[in-house]
């Protein structure tokens, strides 16, 4: 019995050696097998990496690697990185490496209890000048103007100029995008954090201080209708009708001083007059030069005469200085002491009479068409009584009538008033007409007029219908 249990034990002993001897063994060569592959149980990005090595599991992750380019959201624009644009390059293997020397190939039997399951991402590489310069093309990553607080107009409204609040950080935005292509993220946001204010400084303060109070004051939009033609006065103009000392700085109201209410600056009247005199300067045609396009093709200047428009300025200004105050936005036709058939430059339109005194001619257009054209006779030259030039209007006709001056009565048949003693009549006493008669032998100043014409216009023309008269100056 004894025996028996001996040799039991001797044969359990030798099989505890012997499976001892085995399993070290298979601790050894799998110890030594996995020095330059990855232990037992490793995963890596999802691959079953056991027993590869990092040059194969490389080729597999590199197959199964994509990256289509980082997006860039922010507030003013988004930008997209495309990978080829800046010879985007990528490759696993140092990564690998790095992981497999942080194994210990003699661990390998913790594996049997616990897999490991591990995230690389691989090691990449790009052309930073180019990358740069993709950035470079957007203001928001070149981003370095020196805080500003200013005023201006934009389309004639009273603007304020303030780039001291959300400035973007372009470095930590270089920066952020650095990474997320490192780390190869497809998508980035360069929210709030990346932006921050300028602190104000004193002067600052002063001009946000007066923009206000400025503002306050603005808003009035008057389109001033001179025919087609109009002029616009907006925040651009009125804000030059606030009364300012020597120093440039808008002058405080005395009723804002004291009560806090109304206007907080002063308007300044004699801008306003100023400017409303202007306007009328350019506008107003009553005795001034018109570039006339005559009978014949050329152009000629006609100054002088009692034709035209004349704008009631007094009306005007009182006009201007409520609106202003009011703020009112209109579209407004301007009040006239004269007023001629059209406004704006050309008032005179395409009805009119046409006297072209060194040619002795007279022509009269309707709508734009010639109906008469004559020969007529002016005032003498040679008598110093030459016809005046200008743009006149018939303000007055009369048939069967008696002219009276120095040492003459003369009867008409018809008289065209147009301008003081000056107008278009017959002249029965004369058998010839145009020439060179009005230098020697020609009128008092009249325009002496063939009958069978003269009678035509009489019943045709309107009173109001202007009347160009000039000279040609050779």
């Amino acid at each position: 019995m004894i025996e028996h249990l001996q040799k039991f034990f001797k044969i359990v002993f030798i099989f505890i050696i012997v499976s001892i001897f085995i399993l070290g063994l298979v601790y050894l060569g799998l110890g030594y097998y996995y020095r330059d592959s990855f232990s037992y149980g490793t995963r890596i990005n999802g691959i079953y990496c056991t027993g590869h090595t990092p040059s194969e599991i490389n080729e597999l992750l590199n197959e199964r690697y994509s990256y289509n380019g980082l997006n860039i959201m922010t507030d003013d624009v988004t930008v997209h990185i495309d990978p080829e644009d800046i010879d985007f390059t990528y490759d696993f293997k140092a990564a690998l490496s790095i992981y497999l020397n942080s194994q210990n190939p003699w661990m390998w039997p913790t594996n049997l209890i616990s897999h490991r399951n591990r995230t690389l991402n691989p090691i990449v590489g790009f052309d930073i000048a180019k990358l740069e310069a993709i950035l470079d093309s957007y203001e928001i990553f070149t981003y370095d103007e020196p805080p500003v607080v200013s005023t201006g107009f934009e389309d004639g409204v009273y603007v304020l100029y303030d780039n001291t609040r959300h400035r973007p950080d372009s470095e930590a935005m270089r920066e952020a995008v650095y990474d997320a292509i490192y780390d190869s993220v497809d998508t980035i946001v360069l929210d709030e954090s990346y932006y921050s204010d300028a602190g104000y400084t004193d002067e600052q303060i002063d001009v946000i201080d007066e923009y206000n109070a400025t503002e306050s004051m603005l808003g009035a939009h008057i389109t001033y209708m001179f025919g087609d033609e109009e002029e616009v006065l907006d925040d651009t103009i009125i804000s030059t009708f606030i009364l300012r000392d020597d120093d440039g700085y808008p002058v405080i109201s005395e009723e804002y001083e004291e009560t806090g209410e109304g206007d907080i600056f002063c308007w300044s009247n004699e801008a306003m007059d100023a400017w409303v005199d202007a306007l009328a300067d350019r506008h107003d045609t009553l005795g001034g030069t018109r570039s006339f396009n005559a009978t014949g093709g050329f152009t000629v200047d006609v100054t002088g005469g009692i034709y035209g428009n004349k704008m009631d300025r007094d009306a005007e200004k009182e006009y201007l200085r409520t609106a202003v105050r009011d703020k009112i936005t209109d579209q407004h036709e301007p009040a006239y002491t004269q007023m001629a058939l059209y406004q704006g430059s050309d008032d005179i339109g395409p009805t009119y009479v046409e006297v072209n005194m060194t040619d002795q001619k007279l022509y009269y257009y309707v709508d734009g068409k010639l109906v008469i054209d004559t020969p007529v006779v002016t005032g003498n030259m040679g008598r110093h009584m030459n016809t005046p030039h200008g743009t006149n209007y018939v303000y007055y006709k009369q048939r069967n009538r008696t002219l009276i001056g120095p040492n003459y009565q003369t009867f008409v048949h018809y008289w065209i008033a147009v301008n003081g003693h000056i107008g278009i009549h017959d002249a029965t006493w004369r058998d010839d007409f145009g020439g060179d008669i009005y230098l020697t032998s020609g009128s008092h100043g009249c325009i002496n007029t063939p009958m069978e014409a003269v009678s035509e216009l009489y019943d045709m023309i309107e009173i109001g219908t202007p009347v160009v008269m000039y000279y040609v100056e050779e």
